[in-house]
């Protein structure tokens, strides 16, 4: 290997090291934001799953979007100072679009999550009686591989097998019997 193979596999070592490193950094700031702050973000949720709540913060959101798009129109046309300003306004307000929607999506998470309960909940019983006869299947095919012969000759040698080797026990067991 020459030396610039040598340095690139060395740069890629290390850059897998320290992306590793930060990764578990990442990681470890993630589990503990989750596990802090988790609760009270489950009971914001729930609230904003209510369908009293979710509808009003669903139109909410349409609603800042369109008013940001036409703010934004009307800043590119006028002057300096007034599309400062104007853009400070879609600044807020994007800031209040970007809560609401935080909410809705949270909202939306909680409607997932119980529908996959109730989807759950209903089709349980239809996949727990699926699964014996799938395993079924799944015996009878092993059973079945690498067998070219019909079921009668299939049982016979499976029979003369087992013939020979309850013999050979009954054998063993006498030889045992007459050395005591």
């Amino acid at each position: 290997m020459d030396i610039e193979t040598l340095l690139l596999l060395g740069m890629a070592a290390a850059g897998l090291f320290m992306g590793l490193f930060f990764a578990l950094i990442f990681m470890s700031l993630l589990i503990y934001v989750v596990k802090n702050l988790w609760p009270p973000g489950r009971r914001v949720a729930l609230l904003a799953a209510r369908l009293e709540n979710f509808i009003p913060l669903l139109i909410l959101d349409v609603v800042l979007i369109v008013l940001i798009i036409v703010i934004a129109m009307i800043a590119f046309r006028l002057g300096d100072i007034a599309m400062v300003l104007l853009l400070l306004l879609v600044l807020l307000l994007l800031e209040v679009l970007i809560v609401v929607g935080t909410l809705v999506v949270m909202a939306l998470l909680v409607y997932i999550i119980r529908l996959c309960s109730w989807l759950y909940r209903r089709w349980k019983g239809i996949f727990g009686a699926l699964l014996p006869q799938i395993m079924m299947l799944k015996i009878k095919h092993d059973v079945d591989k690498g067998k070219d012969k019909d079921m009668t000759t299939h049982f016979a040698e499976m029979r003369k097998r087992l013939s020979a080797e309850a013999e050979e026990a009954r054998r063993r067991i006498s030889k045992g019997g007459k050395k005591t």
